[in-house]
């Protein structure tokens, strides 16, 4: 058993038997505590380098507090994900107040959204809403993970289609008018379409922003947040009907929103990823 295993089985235990509102202070504490463990030490000189070339020359004396609060915020994400072993439709209510948008859902069509927030939370939150979510995913590497969030995902009838598998069952979802969700702030190599985030070139994922394209289906952005007392908000923004739009017109615009978040709440974004990592080809070269 690797350590990150039986971490996960220690603060499990425990956080079993505790409150949301205590796995959230828990969690908190567990974050800095991440913070300082040489495990993750790689992961942290990524999340900086990351946020010093998004900030660029603003919020220099505040990169290590942004730092240091990502990793409050991914313990409590953590110690959150955990919680919905035994959560039920009246503990969401207490805990996302206000959702804004949530009636643009119920046409169904492509969510768009980022690893910002809660991401699981926010998934789980929206099946107990009533609405049939189906989210792509990247299957994490690691097996014992992989295996747990999808035990976290059935209970709440979210239906995954792994990255790459076929595009039936995604057109299926479509024409049930279920909600499609897809996260479009990853690096996507040089197979993705490059546009500024954040005043920086990176590679973006092209599938849902096509899939609009090519059958009418609308965009429907959606972040979620964590507020300073510890509830959870949702905002479902206007619909981006693809009809007159290109593929860079829809992606500017859901990358710009993601960015309006990220300088929003600096901290509550997944800055551990290399969301920079391939490099826009040279000017007058295949790309």
């Amino acid at each position: 058993m690797s350590f990150l295993h039986w971490l996960f089985k220690r603060v499990r235990e425990r956080a079993l038997k505790a409150s949301f509102k205590e796995n959230q202070e828990y969690g908190k504490r567990l974050g800095r505590l991440f913070y300082y463990l040489p495990i993750f030490f790689e992961r942290k000189r990524i999340a900086l380098e990351n946020i010093s070339l998004a900030f660029a020359g603003a919020l220099k004396d505040k990169r290590r507090e942004i730092l240091k609060g990502l990793f409050e915020h991914l313990g409590m994400s953590l110690l959150e994900v955990i919680s919905l072993e035994k959560l039920d439709a009246s503990d969401f209510h207490q805990i996302f107040l206000s959702p804004e948008g949530l009636e643009k859902l119920k046409e169904g069509g492509i969510v768009v959204s980022a690893h910002f927030g809660n991401w699981e939370l926010s998934l789980a939150a929206l099946s107990y809403a009533g609405f049939p979510v189906n989210v792509i995913v990247r299957p994490p590497s690691d097996p014992f993970f992989a295996e747990y969030i999808d035990k976290i995902r059935r209970r709440f009838g979210t239906k995954v289609i792994p990255k790459g598998a076929s595009l039936k069952e995604a057109l299926r979802c479509l024409e049930r008018r279920e909600l499609l969700v897809v996260v479009v702030d990853q690096d996507e190599g040089k197979e993705g379409i490059f546009l500024p985030f954040m005043g920086r070139m990176a590679s973006t994922p092209r599938g849902a922003f096509l899939l609009s394209l090519k059958y009418g289906v609308p965009l429907i952005p959606l972040f979620s947040w964590r507020e300073d007392d510890g509830h959870h908000k949702v905002k479902v923004f206007p619909p981006l009907y693809p009809q007159g739009k290109s593929e860079l017109d829809l992606a500017r615009i859901v990358n710009f929103l993601i960015e309006e978040m990220v300088w929003t709440y600096p901290s509550q974004w997944l800055w551990i990823h290399r969301r920079w990592k391939t490099k826009p080809p040279e000017r007058g070269k295949p790309s």
